[in-house]
C-alpha cells in the first residue's frame, strides 16, 4: 500500500494534466496522397500538417504521419518530440516505429523536432516519454507497414494478403520490393478516420522484432566521435556571447550600481547590460557582452556590480527545512497524485508502527554541459531561440511575455542536453539570453552560465 502527496505548482500541474489531451490531438487520423514520385502519410490534425506534407512530397519522401519519414534511398528519418539528455530517447522513440514499420534499424535516424505545435504539448519528464507515445507512435508505424504492403503489392502484382513486411522490404514468396523502391515508384491515395486509427491494430510483444532487443543507441556514434550538437554548441552568423551576473537572491534584487570602467581594459568586451524583464524572472540580472565567451567571462569579473538583495537574502538551510516540514503537516497543501484505499485503515487498525524521517538538503542540478541559450530575432519578427531544454511547452508562454510577443512568434529549437536532471524542466535560463538580444535590437546572443565569484555576496548576507 502506497500514500504519497506529490507538491507541485498549480500552473505546472494543470499544464500535466492538458499532456495527455494534447498528445490524443495529433491522432486524429492521417491522410496519404500522392504527388510526383512519392508519397505522404501526414495526421490530418492540426492543419499545419498538410503544408509540410505537401511540401515534403515535393521531393519524393514518404512522409509517415510527421513522426518518419523514409526517402527515395531508404533511409528511414523518426521525428523525436521529446529531449535527449544521455537516455536515449531517440533510439527508444525510434524502435517503436521502426517495430510496426518492420524497418530494417541500419536504415533508421533521428530528428529532434522544433516546438511547433503540430508536435503536441513538448515535455520530458516524470519517465513519461515511452509510456505516452508508445500507442501514437505504433499506430504510426503500423499505418506505414500496412501502406508499405498494399503499394508493394501492387507493383509486385499479387494481393497483399500474400505479402509481408520484414527488415523495409515487403516480401511475396521469392518475390520482394524495398521501400526505397516503393517510395521512388509507389502512386497511391488513401485516407485514414480518427476511428480507422484508434483501431489500427499493433502487434502483440510476441511478435516484435526490435523492440526488448540488443541495438546500437543512434545517438551514441555522433557523441563518441564529438560530432554531437548540444545547446552550447549553436551558433549563428554575427553572433555576440554573454555571461550573466546574477543578484544574491532569486526574486526581488535591483542593480544599485554597475561600473565596468575596469571591464574595457579586456580586449572583445562590448558592453553590460542591464536587463528590464516583464515576465519578472530574472529581476535584477545584468548581461556582460562580448566578441568571445573568454572575453566575456573575463570581464564578468571585472563588473563592479552592486544589487539591493530580495528579501529571501537571509533564508537558511535550517529555515528552507522548517518549512518543508511545515508545509508536510499541512493537509491542505500539495496535491495527492496516488491513493490507495484502506492506507489510514491499515495504520488505524496495526497492533505496531514503525516511523523514520529521512531528510535530504538542497542540492545543485549541476549537470556537465552548462545552461546556455542563443536567442535572436529574425527580420520578419520572429526570434529564434535554440538551447537544450525538457519542457518547452512550460517556458514558451513566459518567453512570449518577457519579450512582449505572441507564442507564435517564438521558435524554440531543442538541441542535445549534457544532462538533464530536472533542471532543464524550466528554461528561464533562456530568458536573459532573449533579453539581452533584445536589449542589443535583436543582435545574436549566446548565454552561457558558469560559476559565480559568490564573494562579492559575503558582506551583504552578513549585513541582512
Amino acid at each position: 500500500m502506497n500514500k504519497f502527496a506529490h507538491y507541485m505548482r498549480d500552473d505546472a500541474k494543470s499544464d500535466v494534466a492538458e499532456q495527455t489531451d494534447a498528445l490524443q490531438l495529433t491522432r486524429r487520423g492521417f491522410l496519404i496522397g500522392a504527388a510526383g514520385a512519392g508519397v505522404t502519410l501526414a495526421f490530418t490534425h492540426p492543419q499545419a500538417a498538410f503544408a509540410e506534407a505537401n511540401d515534403a512530397v515535393a521531393d519524393g519522401a514518404y512522409e509517415g504521419a510527421l513522426w518518419f519519414r523514409i526517402e527515395q534511398d531508404g533511409k528511414i528519418i523518426v521525428r523525436i518530440a521529446e529531449s535527449e539528455m544521455g537516455q536515449h530517447v531517440g533510439t527508444a522513440l525510434a524502435r517503436i516505429v521502426a517495430d510496426e514499420l518492420e524497418a530494417d534499424w541500419a536504415d533508421v535516424t533521428v530528428d529532434y523536432v522544433d516546438a511547433d505545435a503540430k508536435w503536441g504539448y513538448m515535455v520530458t519528464g516524470g519517465s513519461w516519454s515511452v509510456h505516452q507515445n508508445f500507442t501514437p507512435l505504433s499506430q504510426a508505424g503500423a499505418a506505414g507497414r500496412m501502406v508499405m504492403i498494399e503499394e508493394g503489392a501492387r507493383l509486385l502484382g499479387v494481393e497483399p494478403s500474400k505479402c509481408k513486411a520484414r527488415e523495409s522490404k515487403v516480401i511475396a514468396g521469392r518475390k520482394s520490393i524495398t521501400y526505397a523502391e516503393i517510395v521512388s515508384r509507389g502512386n497511391l491515395t488513401r485516407e485514414f478516420t480518427a476511428e480507422q486509427l484508434a483501431e489500427m491494430p499493433i502487434k502483440p510483444a510476441s511478435q516484435r522484432r526490435l523492440i526488448g532487443k540488443d541495438a546500437p543507441a543512434l545517438d551514441i556514434p555522433d557523441k563518441t566521435r564529438g560530432t554531437a550538437v548540444y545547446g552550447i554548441d549553436a551558433e549563428v552568423d554575427g553572433m555576440v556571447f554573454g555571461r550573466p551576473l546574477m543578484p544574491p537572491t532569486r526574486y526581488g534584487a535591483k542593480v544599485t550600481k554597475m561600473d565596468d570602467t575596469a571591464a574595457k581594459r579586456v580586449k572583445g568586451y562590448q558592453r553590460t547590460v542591464v536587463l528590464e524583464d516583464p515576465s519578472g524572472t530574472v529581476p535584477g540580472w545584468a548581461v556582460v557582452i562580448a566578441d568571445s565567451f573568454h572575453a566575456a567571462n573575463r570581464a564578468a569579473s571585472l563588473i563592479d556590480i552592486e544589487w539591493e538583495a530580495g528579501e529571501t537574502a537571509s533564508v537558511s538551510e535550517e529555515d528552507i527545512l522548517a518549512e518543508g516540514r511545515k508545509v508536510i503537516g499541512d493537509a491542505s497543501k500539495g496535491a495527492l497524485v496516488w491513493n490507495d484505499e484502506g492506507v489510514d485503515e491499515a495504520f488505524a487498525g496495526a497492533d505496531s508502527t514503525l516511523e523514520a524521517e529521512y531528510t535530504t538538503h538542497s542540492v545543485l542540478h549541476f549537470q556537465l554541459e552548462p545552461l546556455n541559450a542563443l536567442a535572436y530575432q529574425r527580420e520578419d519578427g520572429a526570434w529564434e531561440l535554440h538551447t537544450g531544454n525538457q519542457w518547452q511547452n512550460l517556458i514558451l508562454p513566459t518567453l512570449a511575455q518577457a519579450l512582449e510577443t505572441e507564442e507564435s512568434k517564438l521558435n524554440l529549437r531543442t538541441y542535445l542536453l549534457g544532462g538533464g536532471f530536472g533542471r532543464r524542466l524550466n528554461g528561464d535560463y533562456i530568458v536573459p539570453a532573449a533579453l539581452a538580444s533584445k536589449a542589443l535590437g535583436g543582435k545574436p546572443v549566446k548565454l552561457v552560465f558558469t560559476r559565480e565569484d559568490d564573494s562579492r555576496f559575503d558582506s551583504m548576507r552578513s549585513a541582512s
